[in-house]
């Protein structure tokens, strides 16, 4: 293969969050065609110097975020030193500057880095993503249209992702529009994931806050509907697999996530649903395979669940599928 690798420059600073900056970017180096890496990185800081992450480790720059680049792309993680980042003229200038550049460069942010593109104003008028803690922060940019359930959007050359390990989910998504789906798949095999997550960020939030049940019960339940959720998940049956009767399961379910059982059966089908969307498939197998089974239902749980018909959240967020 004679193509040059791409070339990410990731911006590092003090408190980042170390899986922003360590997932995404083993995803990259772990993509290969015959032996010949496809991307490669520089780390940049804005001196040059060392800078210590969130979690105390220390991490060396390669140069500064001013040295003359031949980068393609520019990677922005999050972590609580993010917002310092959305204070720095420096920082934001050169978001501004990497996306003017004449070239298809690309600004990929992960977790709160997009609220560094945010505050840079490219993310004005676009749909975007980030982590979940961001909601607060995030709304003060009155000009993007926050989707904070996405686990990644993307948008011809800008890239938000959700929280934390989701950068490797937007790495692949990455990899397999660049290289195709084998590489990507390849990828995610090297690093024993998905090779793409259904649903959203409040699906993975409601499986954790069912872990800690003191019988173990809840979280198992969770995993299964997560993992088939077109089975018919009556009441009942969701009891017998719980090994729990009815009335203690509704009990368990208020207590530990603040849902009734089938509240949270429909939300993880919207969830489900919504990760099919994106895949272009007629709406009657979405509502097939997401466990609603008739379109009408799934229509009525996408107005209850975001106010809006199914056709007009494709339109806002995005997502397509066809009839």
């Amino acid at each position: 293969m004679n193509k040059k690798p791409r070339k990410i420059d990731v911006l590092l600073f003090d408190n980042v969050n170390t899986l922003d900056v360590a997932g995404p970017a083993q995803a990259f180096d772990a993509a290969f065609h015959e032996g010949e890496h496809l991307y490669q990185h520089r780390f940049v800081t804005l001196d040059g110097g060392t800078v210590r992450s969130d979690c105390g480790l220390q991490l060396t720059a390669d140069g500064k975020l001013s040295d003359p680049t031949e980068a393609d792309d520019l990677l922005i993680p999050g972590g609580p030193g993010a917002n310092a980042m959305c204070d720095n003229p420096e920082v934001l200038n050169a978001l501004r500057a990497h996306l003017a550049k004449p070239g298809n460069g690309r600004l990929i942010s992960i977790c709160s880095g997009a609220l560094v593109l945010a505050a840079a104003g490219v993310l004005d008028g676009l749909t975007a993503t980030t982590h979940w803690s961001s909601e607060a922060r995030a709304r003060t940019y009155e000009q993007v249209n926050w989707d904070l359930d996405r686990i990644s959007v993307s948008h011809d050359r800008i890239f938000t992702s959700a929280g934390v390990t989701t950068g490797i989910d937007l790495a692949l998504a990455i990899i397999r529009a660049d290289h195709g789906r084998q590489i990507a798949l390849e990828v995610a095999r090297e690093l024993v994931v998905q090779l793409r997550r259904t649903g959203g960020q409040s699906q993975y939030a409601i499986h954790i806050a069912g872990q800690p049940s003191s019988d173990d019960s809840l979280s198992k339940l969770i995993e299964a509907v997560v993992a088939r959720p077109d089975q018919d998940w009556t009441l009942e049956a969701l009891a017998a697999e719980a090994g729990l009767n009815p009335r203690t399961l509704s009990r368990h379910f208020q207590r530990d996530i603040g849902l009734s059982p089938a509240q949270f059966v429909e939300r993880t089908r919207v969830d489900h649903a919504r990760g099919l969307l994106s895949e272009t498939l007629p709406l009657k197998s979405v509502a097939a395979r997401s466990g609603f089974g008739d379109l009408q239902r799934m229509r009525r749980a996408f107005q209850r669940r975001f106010g809006v018909s199914i056709a007009d959240y494709k339109r806002l967020f995005g997502a397509e599928g066809r009839l």
